[in-house]
């Protein structure tokens, strides 16, 4: 089983690709699904995230209001450290259970982490692949999903620089252009794969 790490800034584009690569037939993990599961009402991180930030993080069913918590840990980065503290274990702990599970299967694995790099995640895959956009791009994609300017630009400001992720790369996947030239870019790289 080869396992591909796949990272990129906010609104590079990282599930696009994710799910051509699940169209081609790779299996496909991904950290910000694995984080929701964890966070579900009556579960022991949601219940810590609530004992950290208070209640005011909860819509009112009992859930996690996601943009009132990003909004809140993208303005001080002691908050957002806290919270990496209290969701970061869990998660990898699942994923890395997971890679070792599927490992000795045939295939591919695609797992799409975020803070791949930033997590040290990088250990347990054979390939990194980073997606690709211009901060312009980034910033209407995020917008476009509802997260207003400043945090947009806030959450991009916290991450590792893009220049960063690419000297880790394996493979990069520049997203600026059409769907059908990320599709080309996938096709081309899974081609690769197949023949290694």
């Amino acid at each position: 089983m080869k396992v591909i790490g796949l990272t990129g800034d906010a609104g590079s584009g990282k599930s696009t690709v994710a799910r051509i690569l699940k169209d081609l037939g790779a299996a496909v993990i991904d950290a910000d699904q694995v984080a929701r599961t964890l966070t579900v009402p009556g579960s022991p991180v949601l219940n810590e995230i609530v004992g950290t930030f208070g209640e005011e993080v909860l819509n009112p069913d009992g859930t996690l209001d996601r943009p009132r918590l990003a909004a809140r840990v993208f303005a001080a980065p002691e908050d957002r450290a806290r919270l990496n503290q209290i969701t970061h274990p869990p998660v990898l702990a699942i994923l890395k259970r997971e890679i070792n599970r599927v490992r000795r299967g045939r295939g591919v694995l695609v797992v799409e982490i975020p803070l791949l790099l930033e997590t040290g995640m990088q250990s347990l895959v054979d390939e990194i692949w980073v997606v690709t956009a211009d901060r312009p791009v980034k910033l209407a994609r995020l917008e476009a999903r509802g997260v207003n300017p400043e945090l947009a630009a806030r959450i991009l400001a916290a991450q590792m620089p893009q220049e960063e992720k690419i000297k880790h790369a394996h493979r990069i996947i520049d997203n600026n252009g059409s769907l059908t030239s990320t599709r080309e870019q996938v096709i081309k790289y899974w081609t690769e794969l197949e023949a290694e």
